[in-house]
């Protein structure tokens, strides 16, 4: 009789528990889904770092300025991915980003945005080849 009890109890709590233990668990994102993220900021990034390279003689000091804040928040969204992929190795992109980042900061107010674009051309390029290499790297489509 109390064995019946026992049973009957743990029967009614069984889908309790059942329900509380599955709504606890968090979805994780898969290998292949964090790969996935990474290699759609890098080609956020890839596209920021055109813009600022497609600057123009007609272009404005606020496009620079705009051009510049892209580059630096998909960077930061290249970096958070990047952490949860373990092939992915930034370290040449994050020095080049920085050497860019310096570059543009160092553009003086009297320059021309022809001059402006030209004085980061090489740091530009430099971002571009370390993204390449980041893509590459983790197997990018």
């Amino acid at each position: 009789m109390v064995s019946n009890r026992v049973f009957s109890v743990c029967l009614a709590a069984l889908p309790i528990l059942l329900v509380v233990s599955c709504t606890n668990q968090t979805p994780q994102a898969t290998t292949q889904d964090k790969k996935t993220e990474l290699c759609t900021n890098l080609a956020r990034l890839n596209t920021s770092v055109a813009t600022l390279k497609s600057l123009s003689p007609s272009s404005t000091v606020s496009d620079l300025q705009a051009a510049r804040d892209q580059v630096k928040t998909t960077f930061a969204d290249v970096k958070t991915s990047a952490q949860a992929v373990q092939e992915a190795k930034v370290a040449d992109l994050e020095q080049a980003y920085q050497e860019l980042d310096k570059a543009v900061n160092a553009i003086p107010q009297t320059a021309t945005l022809n001059q402006a674009a030209q004085s980061i051309a090489p740091q530009v390029a430099a971002v571009e080849n370390a993204r390449n290499q980041v893509e590459a790297g983790v197997n990018c489509p």
